[in-house]
């Protein structure tokens, strides 16, 4: 009978020291994998910019920041750049509280039609904005013919107002999160004591508000810089950093120059980072030390209503405007100009190849996205090994980064062996996967701690082993992580432009780089139709994306420190 019982297992050996080997460092072996990757796709694209900015034809130089701080239309550039990130992140933390107020404590009419318009621009790429101002305000602008007015759209006024239009859901989401975690007690215990509506605003509201409105405004500012889209379309002759660096690729071929735009553009994105997440972390107001109760809304006061109405009416305006000449566009000739309805902007065949090309990618983009992050999320949350913070920050920073410095980094890093990708569909999908692997670890995250640990360890002792709870257990609980993050990153890899028009090649256009190449060139109505095309598709992820989170009770935002 012991021979009987020997036998399979002496026969078998090597498979059970095996599975004893795995059962005891996968979390290991996962870990040291994910970490290769996070270094081989987002710490040595950004280490090839640092070392092309200082390495030249004879070695180490100085030369080229030099050359940098030498030149007006460089020094120029980061001024601007620096001018238009502060002047868009002060309007929107104004326009974004007075967007969240009225959705919190305006009419009750009010607030559900001013959130959605407030939330409309997530549905759509940010450079939407400068086809639909140019529609409006071009020189054979609507308005412009209309009124018979002489504005140039393509000008200071233009940037800041598409990058406030493109930003306003930031602002908006951030501020109107933490107006909706204040006790209402608060502000009624305020107003009977005789207090007005504007000394609560400036005495309660505004300060406790003041976490939230910092940190949108560091977010908008980030994204604001990041930009490439509005601001090589509308910049004109103003120098900005992300578009300089596209020409100074595209037009010159000048990497060290294009590395050294990077380095400087890359500089206050993460200065920033770091500010928000080990400065700003965990600071915040405890408003509520029970359960809130329902305060009943009351009229607001004339000398709020008034003027945050004028702010924030003209600017939703603006936002139905610019897709409604969108829509308009994408089927007339020229708004304003013929509007005799033609479907070959919709029908055109190139438009429509560069919608497959963009979805086959984000398909791509999703699905490893979504692997790749939920894994990640797996191992920070129940790895116990050191560097799990390091890997979290990592995975977290390409959400980060300027979309630019991203794809001149994968343009220098993968061009030659070992890592030969330039020109294949890989450094798109891989260069949209890192970039965007935020939210799919933070989902992942957010779902971990909704599962408690118990749930393993009551499996481990009814003697499963790691493995059978990993694939048995874990995985199909963190399904709709999974399913938010690839939606997520395929949502994100359609609108993409900043990074994938350094690395599409001549014959394979993605919709985004096709559109913008199309605005560039005055064709607004194949770049309104392209662009409703992809709004269709990125509104019905988005649909998709909230639903998950709302039958799942799952927090698919990204941390507020990316």
């Amino acid at each position: 009978m012991a021979e009987a019982v020997i036998g399979p297992v002496s026969g078998n050996s090597l498979w059970y020291q095996v599975r004893a080997f795995l059962n005891a460092k996968l979390v290991h072996i996962f870990a040291g994998g994910l970490f290769t990757l996070l270094a081989i796709f987002l710490i040595y694209p950004i280490a090839a910019i640092l070392i092309k900015s200082f390495w030249g034809d004879e070695g180490f130089t100085f030369d080229f920041y030099v050359e940098f701080f030498s030149y007006n239309f460089y020094y120029w550039s980061l001024i601007n750049t620096l001018i238009l990130g502060t002047s868009v992140m002060l309007m929107l933390v104004i326009v974004g509280f007075c967007f969240a107020y009225l959705t919190t404590r305006g009419p009750q009419w009010l607030r559900k039609p001013l959130k959605i318009i407030a939330l409309l621009p997530l549905a759509a790429p940010p450079y939407i904005f400068a086809i639909s101002l140019i529609t409006l305000l071009g020189r054979n602008g609507f308005i412009n013919n209309f009124f018979d007015l002489d504005l140039n759209i393509y000008s200071w006024a233009g940037v800041i107002t598409a990058q406030c239009l493109a930003f306003l859901p930031l602002s908006f989401m951030m501020i109107e999160n933490v107006l909706n975690s204040f006790n209402p007690s608060l502000e009624e215990t305020a107003s009977d004591m005789g207090a007005s509506e504007v000394r609560i605003v400036r005495s309660i509201t505004i300060p406790l508000a003041a976490p939230g409105l910092l940190k949108a405004a560091l977010l908008v500012f980030v994204m604001t810089i990041a930009e490439f889209g509005n601001p090589a379309i509308l910049g004109g002759r103003i120098p900005f950093l992300a578009p300089d660096t596209y020409l100074m690729i595209t037009g010159e071929g000048d990497f060290n120059m294009a590395s050294v735009l990077s380095v400087v553009l890359i500089t206050p994105c993460i200065l920033i980072f770091f500010l928000h997440n080990y400065v700003l972390k965990g600071k915040g107001y405890a408003t509520i030390t029970g359960k809130g109760m329902a305060a009943e809304p009351k009229p607001m006061a004339l000398a709020i209503k008034i003027p945050f109405l004028i702010i924030s009416v003209p600017v939703a305006t603006m936002v139905l405007l610019s897709f409604g000449v969108i829509l308009i566009g994408s089927f007339v000739k020229i708004v304003g100009v013929d509007n005799t309805f033609v479907v070959d902007h919709v029908m055109n065949t190139q438009s429509n190849i560069a919608i497959w090309n963009s979805v086959k990618v984000s398909l791509g983009a999703g699905g490893v996205g979504a692997i790749v992050g939920t894994l990640l999320a797996y191992v920070i949350m129940r790895g116990k090994f050191r560097g799990r913070q390091i890997m979290e920050m990592t995975a977290l920073s390409g959400f980060a980064l300027p979309g630019t410095v991203i794809g001149v980094g994968y343009i220098i890093a993968f061009n030659r062996p070992p890592f030969l990708l330039t020109g294949t569909i890989w450094i798109i999908i891989l260069n949209c996967v890192f970039r965007f692997l935020a939210v799919g670890v933070e989902a992942g995250i957010s779902k971990l701690h909704q599962i408690s640990i118990e749930i393993e360890e009551a499996s481990a002792d009814l003697g499963a082993d790691f493995i059978t709870i990993f694939f048995k257990v874990v995985l199909p609980i963190m399904f709709s992580a999974f399913v938010a993050g690839f939606i997520y990153t395929f949502m994100t890899t359609m609108m993409s432009l900043s990074s994938v028009i350094f690395l599409t090649t001549p014959g394979f256009d993605l919709a985004s780089v096709y559109i913008y190449l199309t605005a560039q060139l005055g064709e607004l109505g194949l770049a309104s139709a392209t662009t409703i095309k992809m709004i269709a598709i990125v509104a019905i992820s988005f649909g998709l994306l909230q639903f998950v989170a709302k039958k799942t009770g799952l927090d698919v935002r990204t941390k507020q420190g990316a």
